[in-house]
């Protein structure tokens, strides 16, 4: 059974890489984010983008938080299910790209990121746009990043969407399986990144079918030129794979993942400031999928000493696919009205 099994995945796989090679002419070029946009600072490998908007989207600046361990445009891949772009329409947005990370910043600490590098990212915000308070969307890890900054500066902060981002992590099911078994002593010793391809392959065991039900699925959709281009899209992103560096990356499995401090109040910067979730004052938006096998509903529940205003909408997806799937512009409009009221 499971050589039959491998024999089909195989094939289905050589199927799907003779489509990709036919179908690259098409759409090979893509861009990687379809929103126009400009670089207006940056630091280092990281960056702030600014996306073009129209000139009656005015109000409150939206700063996205995307994740630190894969590419932002996940959420600007392809017209039809671009988050960046809807928005736009509404709101003036803007972006840190947190770009290839190498080893030259393996010692920065999981704070220099989630306090140290946004604050800055505001303050250029605020120089451009004249506001004192930004909304924030924090996607995934970059989600808790938000979260965590949120709570160390209350003030900046005025409405904020975690989408699909952890902030327990006592619940994080097979990943919490993999931080308490990860080597991080051995990690922290010996490499000063954890390899972006390294990380794209671990990802892998946590839906070990995975792949057979992507090639099952295009086998029943590879008629549909939609399906095609956002196909393309999505291979190209996920082959896009990002370094994580190392300190920060250890401190993700060990303050976050086993010893779960963010959810306890104990969650500290590397200057000692404490991320205190009775501190946050934002509006807060929590944006969950019920199919996420990254970040599973009981991971993404505030903690109990967080007592201020939220609303919880729960969509009908997974994790990748709440961004991208038939549900994404359902998700993508909760955070339109939700930041506009």
């Amino acid at each position: 059974m499971i050589g039959s099994l491998d024999t089909l995945v195989q094939h289905m796989d050589a199927v799907t890489e003779h489509f990709m090679r036919e179908t690259a002419s098409d759409w090979g070029e893509y861009p990687r984010g379809i929103t126009p946009r400009e670089e207006v600072w940056s630091a280092g490998n990281v960056s702030l983008l600014q996306f073009e908007s129209p000139a009656d989207a005015e109000g409150t600046p939206l700063l996205i938080v995307p994740s630190l361990i894969n590419r932002w445009y996940i959420l600007d891949v392809t017209e039809e299910t671009s988050f960046i772009k809807a928005i736009a329409q509404k709101r003036p947005i803007f972006l840190i790209d947190w770009g290839y990370p190498g080893t030259e910043v393996g010692h920065l600490p999981l704070s220099h990121y989630y306090h140290k590098t946004i604050k800055r990212a505001i303050r250029q915000i605020r120089k451009i746009t004249g506001t004192d308070k930004v909304d924030m969307l924090g996607y995934c890890i970059g989600g808790t990043m938000a979260y965590a900054f949120s709570c160390l500066e209350p003030d900046m902060v005025d409405h904020l969407i975690l989408l699909t981002a952890p902030l327990d992590f006592s619940q994080a099911g097979i990943l919490a399986n993999y931080a308490n078994t990860f080597p991080v002593e051995e990690f922290s010793a010996s490499m000063e990144k954890m390899p972006g391809w390294l990380l794209a392959f671990s990802f892998q065991f946590i839906q070990p079918l995975g792949t057979y039900q992507k090639t099952k699925m295009f086998h029943k959709k590879c008629e549909s030129e939609k399906f095609k281009k956002l196909f393309n899209a999505m291979e190209r992103w996920i082959s896009d794979p990002v370094d994580f560096p190392a300190k920060a990356y250890y401190e993700l499995l060990t303050d976050l993942y086993q010893d779960n401090l963010l959810k306890q109040g104990k969650l500290t910067t590397a200057e000692g400031k404490t991320v205190d979730p009775a501190a946050r004052k934002a509006k807060i938006l929590v944006l969950n999928a019920s199919k996420d096998h990254i970040a599973p509903i009981p991971t993404t529940l505030l903690p109990e000493t967080d007592r201020a205003p939220f609303t919880q909408v729960t969509i009908p997806s997974g994790h990748i696919g709440i961004t991208t799937g038939r549900n994404c512009m359902d998700a993508c409009q909760n955070v339109i009205d939700f930041i506009m009221n």
